[in-house]
């Protein structure tokens, strides 16, 4: 089946669909590693690829960075299995039951504390084998880490324990986007305690705290990977970056007419009967909602696009509908709505979509529904 409404030729039947780009995805991560100076990449795809499918991402990227950066276990067993290739690295805080299942997996773990570690080594040598670990250095983010001024006391201890291999060490911004002396800092913090273990022996084979604003802002010749999330996916982590460096967005998000509704004036449509009709109305009734992700507090402000227009919402999103005002505007059932994408000159933003629902881009593209069928062009 075709469907040629819209800005493109479309050979699949999904009702509502994520289109995904696959040139835009590089591209951007040759911007990326041309701003920051550093050719190897951490590439972060945590939260199913911030919404745009963790084994599609994988599936592009594999071979083309250095490690595939995670929050749970379950993405970095799944990363495991279907992309061996790429080294996996965990963010997030291990249970003790996961430990094991980490380390036979061959997961680099990340670790803020000595106990953790310790539990980390232990686990190793009942295994027989060495767990690759990157220390996190908290130096002004107020989250997990040690403290930066306790660190070499604590990193000492830790290279004692017979069980890791001490591969990596990093810190993470709060305020990346702003180039301050809050900024400056935290870079000198981490510097100075680089700089202090090297004196005592201990070195690292990764050093790491360019996110997304720092890989785009920040070079340190310190600094030898980087690990970008949103930019990678062509979104500006700030809208103060806009200006800085071009990005190509790689997430489309569509849908098909599912049925029209022509409605007189006075007439009302959708809960809450927010919307009446000035005169006689074309509705549009899009098979997606917020149970697919589209963020319902977006309702008063959003628009969509349909061939080249503009055009608002009427009423309220639905669990799992939303309703497009056309106006005079002839539609026919199966043509195309583009909700993030281009199409022909206009263009929606996950950015719009966050300012319309009052939001942030992460959370935008996040909470897509990982039912949505992704499709990779």
């Amino acid at each position: 089946m075709q469907n040629t409404a819209g800005s493109t030729t479309v050979k699949h039947q999904y009702a509502s669909w994520i289109e995904l780009s696959r040139d835009h995805l590089l591209a951007n991560l040759e911007t990326i590693r041309a701003r920051s100076g550093t050719p190897d990449v951490l590439a972060v795809i945590k939260a199913n690829a911030y919404g745009h499918g963790l084994r599609e991402i994988a599936q592009i990227l594999e071979g083309k960075v250095k490690f595939f950066g995670v929050a749970t276990l379950k993405e970095g067993l799944s990363l495991k299995e279907h992309f061996p290739k790429t080294s996996v690295f965990l963010f997030g805080h291990l249970l003790p039951h996961e430990i094991p299942v980490a380390v036979g997996s061959n997961i680099t773990m990340s670790v803020s504390s000595f106990a953790q570690a310790r539990a980390i080594s232990d686990c190793a040598e009942s295994l027989e084998r060495k767990a690759s670990v990157h220390l996190k250095i908290d130096t002004g983010m107020g989250r997990m880490g040690f403290r930066a001024d306790e660190a070499v006391r604590e990193i000492m201890k830790i290279r004692l324990l017979q069980g890791l291999l001490l591969d990596g060490i990093y810190m993470h911004f709060p305020t990346a986007e702003v180039e301050d002396l809050f900024r400056t800092k935290q870079i000198q913090k981490f510097q100075s305690l680089l700089e202090e273990l090297d004196r005592n022996g201990i070195a690292f084979r990764f050093r790491h705290a360019q996110n997304s604003a720092a890989s785009l802002t920040l070079k340190n010749p310190f600094l030898n990977i980087v690990r970008p999330g949103l930019a990678l996916y062509g979104i500006h982590p700030d809208p103060s970056l806009r200006d800085t460096v071009k990005l190509a967005p790689v997430l489309e998000l569509k849908s098909r007419i599912t049925f029209i509704k022509r409605i007189e004036s006075g007439e009302t449509a959708g809960y809450g009967r927010t919307f009446t009709a000035s005169s006689t109305t074309n509705l549009a009734i899009l098979p997606l909602g917020y149970s697919h992700g589209y963020p319902w507090s977006a309702w008063k402000n959003a628009q969509v696009l349909y061939r080249g227009n503009r055009y608002p919402l009427a009423g309220k999103i639905s669990m799992d509908y939303l309703t497009v005002n056309l106006g005079r505007q002839e539609a026919a059932e199966g043509d195309i709505v583009t909700l993030i994408g281009k199409d022909q000159d206009e263009r929606i933003s996950a950015e719009d979509v966050a300012q319309w629902a009052g939001s942030i881009p992460y959370e935008i593209v996040t909470q897509l529904n990982a039912n949505l069928p992704r499709v990779v062009a």
